[in-house]
């Protein structure tokens, strides 16, 4: 699928950088890391935030047939990492937007929305989400503040772009247990069936509390999905990174690949590590297979393979003469020298030892045998020139830069060599062909190497930066797996309360090589609109309510039918099973 033209026009008007300052300070991300490792397991945090959590109302009124709760709290997150969050980000502030009566009590349904990237303040989640949703379907809303957003905006921060690439993993850490604590303050005050949903950023922020929560919710992921790492490294959103910046912070300062480096647990790159090891143990049987079939063979019919060489040479019955380019092709695509168990000195001494009829020039039939004079018979000169001929495939083949077929020595220059160098008489044909052949295909290979290093060896320096580059990609990939892939976290603890609305032509949140979130949390439902990032957005905001509205009725058949059940009551006996 391709992806969104729009969402590439829009991501290319905005201006906006993200990580300007780097990474942030080493300590800060072996803290946050160590503080994930804590989180990833739901039942090392139940107590991270106490269900009498604190929450304080400071403002109550009625707007257009709703009731409008604004109040405030202190982050959990400030209590466990003091000293990362600035001080303007510590206080979380939200709205609720209730209706003035519930539809059907005791029921009184409530989704905590989160916000996507650049969703400042209430008004954009209210308009386009809490309100039509209210009106719809009679579900109430939370609308929490994101951390560096709004009010709690640092000072010195412009618009959405965070300063460092530890300021994401400090706002997801603070907003996971924000949600918890708004989620003991609904069932104090009676509130349910709970839900946890959000567009983009705040889809993944949802399912990361949702990941926390220790009983059944209603969770909707909204063009969102596994990790954050696809976004920045493959997404459109790539191309607001200082890679730069970061790319010379990291190889300023070890600790970044030395210490955090080692801290990190990728469910991704495990995955490939797994499917690399498959497909090399698939190679490894394939090759191990072919050779016992091969040694198998090689035991089995050793003497066959010989008889039918010397059978093969028998029926040449034409003088030996220099073959055209075609015949020598044909040659080549018969059997291979390799497949037959003969070797030359033993071919030669049969053909030496063996009585050959042979037709004269006149037509009559004589009868070869050895010369004591030197000289070699015709049968002689047919199995020499059989000889180069094997000898000369055999050595194309094991040198792969000698592309072109080398004519075979002739037999009246061997035996002219034989009477000048008396002093050599047992020098066989192959040696003498082989060093002529090893010359020339030298020279060949050394000139193609030669050329091929100058048009397309790229110089020392590109290469090391195209190294450093990829390094700090693969560190980015690495870092942002770490905090947000959500195969480092528990499973939700009910699946099936799970709808995902997913974009097809998404450009910021690519999908492709990356572990699905429906193979994650198996039993969760994935529904798709067929449009971009930004096109879903604009266009399709029913089909988001919708999906909040039917993971809520889904709760509530499953938790909620008996009347006179409390809910609580409901979950702990599913819970028992």
């Amino acid at each position: 699928m391709s992806m969104s033209r729009l969402d590439q026009l829009y991501r290319r008007l905005l201006l906006t950088k993200f990580f300007t300052h780097g990474w942030g300070k080493p300590e800060n991300l072996k803290r946050l890391f160590a503080f994930r490792k804590i989180l990833s397991n739901r039942e090392t945090c139940q107590h991270l935030v106490p269900a009498d959590y604190p929450i304080y109302i400071d403002k109550e009124y009625k707007d257009n047939g709703a009731r409008i709760l604004e109040g405030h709290f202190t982050s959990p997150f400030v209590h466990h990492l003091p000293g990362i969050m600035p001080k303007e980000v510590e206080t979380a502030s939200f709205q609720v937007i209730l209706p003035d009566q519930w539809r059907s009590p005791p029921l009184k349904p409530i989704c905590i929305h989160l916000a996507g990237t650049g969703d400042h303040y209430f008004w954009r989640r209210r308009f386009f989400t809490a309100r039509p949703l209210l009106k719809e379907t009679g579900i109430a809303s939370i609308l929490l503040e994101n951390p560096y957003y709004g009010t709690r905006k640092p000072k010195k921060q412009l618009r959405s772009s965070l300063h460092n690439v530890s300021d994401l993993f400090v706002m997801g850490g603070a907003l996971v247990l924000e949600s918890l604590a708004l989620l003991h303050w609904c069932e104090r005050e009676g509130w349910g069936p709970l839900g946890l949903s959000g567009i983009s950023m705040g889809g993944h922020m949802a399912s990361g509390a949702a990941t926390l929560w220790p009983k059944p919710i209603s969770v909707i992921p909204i063009l969102s999905w596994t990790t954050a790492s696809v976004i920045f490294t493959q997404g459109v959103m790539s191309g607001a990174i200082p890679w730069q910046t970061l790319q010379e912070q990291f190889f300023e300062n070890s600790v970044y690949q030395e210490e955090i480096r080692q801290l990190i647990t990728s469910p991704e790159d495990q995955r490939r590590k797994a499917y690399d090891m498959g497909q090399q143990f698939v190679k490894d049987y394939s090759n191990s297979i072919l050779h016992m079939e091969s040694m198998h063979q090689h035991s089995t019919h050793p003497q066959i393979k010989k008889s039918t060489l010397v059978k093969q040479s028998i029926e040449h019955k034409k003088p030996s003469r220099g073959k055209t380019n075609l015949e020598l092709d044909a040659d080549m695509k018969g059997p291979k020298v390799s497949d037959t168990f003969l070797t030359p000195d033993e071919y030669l001494s049969h053909m030496n030892s063996e009585i050959i009829d042979k037709p004269s020039s006149t037509g009559d039939l004589t009868v070869n045998k050895p010369s004591s004079t030197g000289d070699l018979t015709a049968a002689q000169q047919q199995s020499s020139a059989h000889l180069s001929h094997c000898s000369n495939k055999l050595s194309s083949s094991a040198s792969p830069l000698h592309s072109s077929i080398v004519e075979p020595m002739s037999l009246s220059s061997l035996v002219q060599e034989s009477k000048l160098e008396p002093d050599r008489p047992n020098e066989s044909i192959k040696q003498k062909q082989h060093m002529n052949m090893t010359a020339e295909s030298e020279s060949l290979g050394l000139k193609f190497a030669q050329s091929k290093s100058r048009l397309m060896k790229p110089t020392v320096a590109g290469e090391q930066v195209k190294d450093l580059q990829q390094e700090a990609l693969d560190f980015m990939r690495g870092v942002m797996d770490e905090c947000t892939h959500l195969g480092n976290f528990s499973v939700p603890v009910d699946p099936e309360l799970i709808i995902i609305v997913s974009a097809k032509q998404d450009a910021y949140v690519p999908k492709e090589g990356v572990l699905g979130l429906d193979d994650l949390w198996s039993g969760c439902e994935v529904r798709h609109v067929n449009d971009g990032h930004i096109g879903a957005v604009l266009w399709h905001q029913s089909v988001f309510r919708k999906a909040i509205s039917d993971a809520f009725e889904r709760q509530i058949i499953k938790y909620y039918q008996n009347p006179g059940q409390q809910p609580s009551e409901s979950i702990k006996q599913v819970n028992s099973h």
